[in-house]
């Protein structure tokens, strides 16, 4: 799946295991320079950890379902799926946001969870990331306090149910 406009191209494809340190590097640059005005310096330290750690993801990708956005073919951003429904890593770079990356990244993960057979989507959505499922159609189930190195965070668990098969 493809969109250009003037300047920018964005694809989508599947994930792949050796894309784990290319997303380490995208979850870091998305919590350290895309999150500053939701939290603070010590919790998005605590999230993603001072400095990149792009080995520490190599395996992470491993049998996980999802896909990778490339803008201009430079890998912008990723999300990911389970066999459930639940969206456990869903990021894209602050230098790619607003040109529709996580809007194809989300509706390829809407597409394989219909190819899942999965009726209900959850997801646990930071405060930068809920106004964007909100977009989408999905509501706020509660807001939560998670604990990461020691240091409190607030996000929301939230669902959305797939209209075509929900009944």
């Amino acid at each position: 799946m493809t969109i250009e406009n003037n300047v920018e191209a964005v694809t989508i494809r599947p994930l792949r295991a050796e894309d784990g340190e290319i997303a380490g590097e995208i979850f870091f640059d998305a919590v350290h320079h895309g999150t500053g005005e939701h939290y603070t310096h010590e919790q998005r330290t605590a999230w993603a950890g001072a400095s990149p750690n792009p080995s520490g993801w190599r395996n992470r990708l491993v049998d996980v379902d999802g896909f990778m956005a490339e803008l201009n073919g430079t890998p912008a951003g990723f999300m990911t799926i389970d066999a459930s429904g639940y969206i456990d890593l869903a990021f894209v770079r602050p230098g790619a946001l607003g040109m529709g990356v996580g809007w194809l990244l989300y509706r390829a993960i809407e597409a394989r969870a219909e190819q899942l057979g999965v009726a209900c989507l959850t997801t646990e959505a930071s405060r930068k990331a809920r106004p964007f499922f909100e977009r989408q159609g999905w509501t706020v189930e509660r807001e939560q306090r998670v604990v990461k190195r020691g240091v409190s965070l607030t996000n929301f668990r939230m669902t959305k149910w797939l209209s075509s098969l929900k009944d």
